[in-house]
């Protein structure tokens, strides 16, 4: 009777064991040999995901629709960053200089790929809004990813996975310049990327400051806007999952452009569900007689 207990016990043991070691492989480390990839901004996760070999894992430490200005890097999510073999920021909100400083791995800054062009936002500075809509921008950042990634893992091909993934992208070249020569308005600053990437030129951003509730936009440029759309200028505007303007600047541009029967492309915030070459590809779905 007392072998049956000691077996009893031994096998409670092992259980209790074989639950710690799951629960260590799911706390947040990659497990299995794999790597932890911790990102800050909210969907990247989703391209990263393509590129990854198995045991990997990818944690996007924000759900996405969050925009990445009004983010905050609380202890939990703290305690990943610091756990994570590669930490993939942005580059430029409070988030990601915060997610730079705690890491306890590679941090992989978009802004700092090599290969990605920084465009200028007219009258402003450059442009560090997710460079990366943009089908060059976004080539060689995913190259990058998957070259620091090989590093730390080099049994994996990381470069073999992005190579397959890029190949589907070669199919937006052809919208590469198709509204060479238009003029643009857009209202956030993301939208400058995509709208280059077709050809337009970007002569007015109405919201700067990234359309943050409460943001003023000046008199000014909202009469330029005008003036701009009636002359031909084409409204990008940034747009959630449904449609629907993310901002108060887009809300009015949307509504002018209408009015006044200027193009409208809509472009779905960066931070929006689906991979940059999704998004490409829905701005790409309205190019019909734009061109």
């Amino acid at each position: 009777m007392r072998g049956d207990y000691g077996f009893i016990v031994y096998i409670i043991g092992a259980m209790i064991v074989a639950g710690v070691i799951i629960l260590a492989m799911n706390d947040g480390t990659g497990g299995g040999g794999g790597l932890l990839v911790a990102v800050t901004y909210p969907s990247l996760e989703e391209d990263l995901a393509q590129i990854m070999c198995d045991s990997d894992r990818v944690v996007g430490l924000y759900r996405p629709g969050a925009d990445p200005h009004d983010l905050q890097l609380d202890p939990e999510k703290a305690s990943i960053v610091a756990r994570a073999d590669i930490v993939v920021t942005g580059g430029h909100t409070p988030v990601d200089v915060k997610a730079g400083e705690l890491a306890g791995g590679v941090v992989v800054d978009v802004l700092d790929s090599p290969g990605i062009r920084i465009l200028y936002l007219p009258g402003d500075g450059p442009n560090t809004h997710y460079p990366i809509y943009d089908p060059e921008n976004y080539r060689a950042f995913i190259t990058h990813v998957a070259g620091v990634l090989e590093k730390a893992r080099p049994s994996c091909s990381y470069t073999g996975n992005a190579e397959r993934i890029l190949k589907d992208l070669s199919d937006l070249d052809v919208f590469k310049d198709v509204l060479a020569g238009k003029p643009a308005v857009i209202d956030l600053p993301a939208a400058q990327y995509p709208a280059e990437w077709l050809g337009a030129q970007v002569v007015l951003v109405l919201a700067q400051g990234y359309g943050h509730v409460g943001e003023a936009i000046s008199p000014g440029d909202l009469e330029e806007a005008e003036r701009q759309l009636a002359q031909g200028a084409i409204a990008f505007v940034t747009v959630d999952s449904r449609g629907t303007p993310v901002s108060k600047a887009g809300d009015w541009l949307l509504g002018k452009a209408r009015e006044l029967g200027a193009r409208v492309v809509l472009v779905k915030a960066p931070y929006m569900r689906g991979t940059v070459p999704e998004k490409l590809g829905y701005i790409a779905g309205q190019m019909g007689g734009l061109g």
